[in-house]
């Protein structure tokens, strides 16, 4: 179990602790499902709200208008008989004018939820074919609860109602009498808890004289329990559109994120260094284009991995990194003149005792000694610049410089002469051939960049200095390493030398003074 480690607080010390928590992970495909499913609610919720409130307005406008056509109906058939005190005929005008039967309002408003829901599956059973539609006998004048006819003098001359005749009329809760000239007064109240509308029109006599006015008390349930059952079907159905909708966005969803899963298996395969790693592609949409871009991607890192192998058997492992480090063009690889240290190698007597070797034990034998020889230039972090037959080149100071440059070379030098003396009693141990290497090394401003034509270049350095490096290494006898007053200089301080006699150079009009290392200070 990883503990994490928490430092003390001291007083006063102001700053805070910061714990390192770990982000939780939210895929793309749960982040596109949530957001397509809380978008079809928002659009399913509007959907809903909109027909709710269309329904409610068209139906509460439907029954406006059938309890103003029964009232108006109402009043001008109570006329005459509010004209002749006719008692009898007002209540059987009153009494016509409400629900018959009056207990199926009741009922609606007792149970109403019941009656909402056994609508609600009738509707439902009926659409899907598993009920038939019973012809169910009307309720006459639907809704209307009450029907009650005012005199001019505000007393209730009749009523549905029996028991209200005589009364004072008292509109109930926040409704309004008539105002003389009006021809209809809808107004919406509560009673128990209950929506009614009252449904208010005056009894004009034949000369336009005001004699009364009749109320209706419309029950607002009708339209609440068509309204709520409506709705509950449209829940329904947003519900059963939802889950397909949620069904059908995982599908897609999975369908879209499938090949991003695809592409981070694949960056993490290159993280691991595995650069064969091909994506298939499968649309031509900006994934497929960026499974393609990943593909190229993987691809040119392989041929950079192949060649960064390549240059490594070239270079040490410092040398490559560094190089590799700033591509940038700053290495300045272009003909620049730079200073540099350079080591020659060359197996003496290799070219005689050749003529009389099998070709196979030719070779044999010259690898060994190459490897032997490379395996120290890259040790010191030189660069091999060539092999020639049995003859090597390596420099130090390019492609960059240290300020160890031509200590490094020399050190390589000696490393290379104290193998060879292992490697040789190894050799003659086994009865096989051996031979003596000898070195040159020069350090001084050379040319370094691309040399050759646009189609075949060789990145290397040219000069005096360089020649001179080769001059002393084809001086230098079996064993010997012959090493310049430049590269002398720079490193007595780290090497013991002994000096040499100077000697005649080809190039060169005056002698070259030549020293050789023996051991190194540290």
């Amino acid at each position: 179990m990883t503990q994490e480690i928490k430092k003390e607080v001291q007083p006063g010390n102001p700053k805070k602790l910061k714990s390192k928590k770990k982000r939780m992970r939210v895929s793309i495909a749960f982040k596109l499902s949530f957001f397509v499913t809380l978008l079809l609610v928002f659009i399913m919720a509007g959907v809903t709200f909109f027909i709710y409130n269309q329904q409610k307005t068209a139906l509460s406008e439907e029954v406006k208008k059938r309890g103003t056509a029964i009232a108006k109906n109402l009043a001008n058939n109570a006329e005459e008989a509010l004209t002749t005190n006719d008692e009898l005929t007002l209540f059987v005008l009153a009494k016509q004018a409400v629900q018959e039967p009056l207990s199926a309002g009741n009922a609606v408003e007792k149970n109403f939820w019941l009656s909402v829901m056994e609508i609600t599956k009738n509707d439902i059973l009926q659409s899907f074919g598993m009920k038939e539609k019973k012809t169910e006998e009307p309720v006459k004048n639907e809704g209307i609860l009450d029907a009650i006819v005012v005199g001019q003098d505000g007393i209730i001359v009749s009523a549905s109602d029996v028991r209200k005749k005589g009364e004072v009329y008292s509109a109930p809760g926040s409704v309004k009498r008539l105002a003389p000239g009006m021809d209809v007064l809808i107004q919406e109240y509560t009673e128990q808890g209950y929506a009614y509308f009252d449904v208010a029109v005056p009894i004009m006599s034949i000369n336009d004289t005001e004699l009364g006015e009749v109320h209706l008390k419309v029950s607002q349930d009708l339209i609440t329990k068509v309204i709520t059952s409506a709705t509950i079907k449209i829940v329904l159905i947003t519900l059963c559109a939802l889950l397909i909708g949620i069904i059908a966005s995982i599908i897609l969803v999975h369908v879209m994120t499938e090949p991003i899963k695809e592409l981070v298996a694949g960056v993490r395969a290159i993280g691991e260094g595995n650069f064969d790693n091909q994506i298939r592609i499968k649309s031509t949409d900006e994934l497929g284009e960026l499974t393609e871009a990943f593909n190229e991607t993987s691809r040119s890192l392989k041929e950079k991995e192949i060649l960064k192998g390549a240059f490594s058997t070239y270079v040490s492992k410092s040398v490559m990194e560094e190089v590799l480090k700033d591509p940038s063009g700053k290495l300045k690889l272009h003909g620049t003149k730079v200073k540099a240290t350079m080591l020659f190698t060359d197996i003496r007597g290799f070219t005689s005792m050749s003529e009389t070797m099998d070709p196979v034990e030719v070779v044999s034998v010259i690898n060994e000694y190459l490897t032997l020889q490379t395996d120290k230039v890259i040790k010191w972090e030189g660069v091999l610049d060539k092999f020639v037959g049995d003859c090597v080149m390596a420099v130090y100071g390019v492609p960059f410089q240290k300020a160890d440059d031509s200590y490094r070379a020399v050190r390589t030098a000696m490393d290379i002469r104290n193998a060879l003396v292992k490697l040789n009693a190894l050799r003659e141990k086994r009865n096989l051939k051996t031979v003596g290497i000898g070195i040159g090394i020069n350090t001084g401003e050379v040319v370094s960049g691309n040399m050759g034509s646009p189609h075949k270049m060789d990145y290397t350095v040219i000069g005096d200095n360089v020649n001179l490096a080769a001059r002393l290494e084809a001086s230098a006898p079996a064993h010997r390493i012959f090493v310049s007053e430049s590269t002398y200089n720079e490193t007595k301080d780290r090497i013991k030398y002994n000096q040499l006699d100077s000697i005649m150079v080809k190039g060169k009009k005056e002698p070259v003074k030549v020293f050789e290392p023996e051991t190194a200070f540290d």
